[in-house]
C-alpha cells in the first residue's frame, strides 16, 4: 500500500521535495524581469539572488507571526502551478502553470480561501521594486512555507514572466476511467475525483502514484473554514465573502496543524480502519 510505504517523515519529506510538482516551481521560463530594461544581466542576476532572500525572509517573518498560514502559502503555490497543460498529445510546449494568473482566478470554486495567502504574497511583492515578477514571489513564499513548517529548503529558479490574465480553467483535453468520479474536466482538481481520477489529474503533470500521494500529504498543514462565530447575517446568507472571512478555521489534522509530519498518513489509515474518534480530523477521504 502506497501510504503505509511513506509513513517514515524522512521519506515522506524526500518526495514532497522530489515530487514534479514542487520541482514546478523551480520552472524558469527565462524572461527577465521589468528591471532588466535598465540592468546588464550579471547585476540583473545579483539583484534577483538578493531580492529573492528578502522574499523569503519576509514571508518567514510573516509566518512567524502567523504560523498558520505556511499551509495556505503552500496551497496558493500549487494551485497557482496546477494549472499546468500539454498544448497538444505531441508537443513539448504548455499552457498555465506557475506564472503568478491565480491572481486572476480567486472567483474559481477551486480557489475559496486563496485570498488571504495572495494579500501576503501581494504586499511582499510590493516591496521589491519589479526585480522578481510575481510569479516569483508566489513560488518563492511556497518553498518558504514548506521550509518553515519543517520541510527541505527547495531551491528556486528565477525569471518567470507574469501572465495577464486567468490560465484556462477547462483543460484541453477531458480525462476519465471507467469509474463514475474519474472525469478530469478542470484544470485545478475538483474535491469530488476518486482515486482513478487523482490518478489521471497527477499523471498529466507528470507525477508518479508515490509523488502524488506524498503530495497529498501536504494536507497536514493547513485548515478549513467553520461557523463558529459567523456573524447572523452570513447563518442566513453565507456567501462567498463570508466564507473568504471565516472568523474561525480548524485544522485538517488536529495534532501540529503548522508543521510538516506523517500525522496525516497515520490519520488516513487510521480512518480507513474506522478507528479515528471526534476531532482527531477534519476530512473526508
Amino acid at each position: 500500500m502506497i501510504v503505509a510505504s511513506i509513513l517514515s517523515r524522512s521519506v515522506f519529506l524526500h518526495y514532497v521535495a522530489s515530487s514534479s510538482m514542487v520541482i514546478s516551481l523551480h520552472t524558469n521560463v527565462m524572461n527577465a524581469p521589468q528591471a532588466s530594461a535598465t540592468l546588464g544581466l550579471d547585476e540583473l542576476d545579483a539583484q534577483m539572488k538578493l531580492y529573492s532572500s528578502l522574499v523569503r525572509k519576509q514571508t518567514t517573518d510573516y509566518l512567524n507571526d502567523d504560523p498558520a498560514m505556511a499551509g495556505s502559502l503552500l496551497r496558493l503555490a500549487f494551485h497557482d502551478a496546477a494549472t499546468r497543460e500539454q498544448s497538444s498529445d505531441d508537443s513539448d510546449t504548455f499552457t498555465g502553470g506557475p506564472n503568478g494568473s491565480i491572481r486572476y482566478e480567486v472567483s474559481w470554486s477551486e480557489n475559496r480561501g486563496i485570498s488571504r495567502p495572495l494579500k501576503v504574497v501581494e504586499s511582499i511583492y510590493d516591496d521589491n521594486w519589479g526585480v522578481l515578477s510575481f510569479a516569483d514571489c508566489v513560488a518563492l513564499a511556497g518553498a518558504s512555507a514548506v521550509e518553515f513548517a519543517g520541510g527541505p529548503r527547495i531551491p528556486i529558479k528565477l525569471g518567470r514572466k507574469d501572465a495577464t490574465e486567468a490560465d484556462a480553467r477547462k483543460r484541453r483535453k477531458v480525462l476519465r476511467s471507467s469509474t463514475d468520479r474519474s472525469m478530469v474536466e478542470t484544470t485545478l482538481p475538483s474535491a469530488g475525483l476518486d482515486s482513478d481520477g487523482l490518478r489521471l489529474y497527477f499523471g498529466a503533470l507528470g507525477l508518479s502514484e508515490k509523488e502524488f500521494v506524498a503530495l497529498c500529504g501536504g494536507h497536514d498543514l493547513g485548515r478549513h473554514v467553520t461557523l463558529l462565530d459567523m456573524p447572523k447575517s452570513c447563518l442566513k446568507d453565507l456567501t462567498r465573502e463570508c466564507l473568504e472571512n471565516a472568523p474561525v478555521l480548524m485544522p485538517f489534522v488536529a495534532e501540529e496543524p503548522d508543521r510538516f509530519s506523517n500525522t496525516y498518513f497515520k490519520k488516513l489509515l487510521k480512518w480507513y480502519e474506522r478507528k479515528v474518534t471526534l476531532g482527531e480530523v477534519a476530512f473526508i477521504p
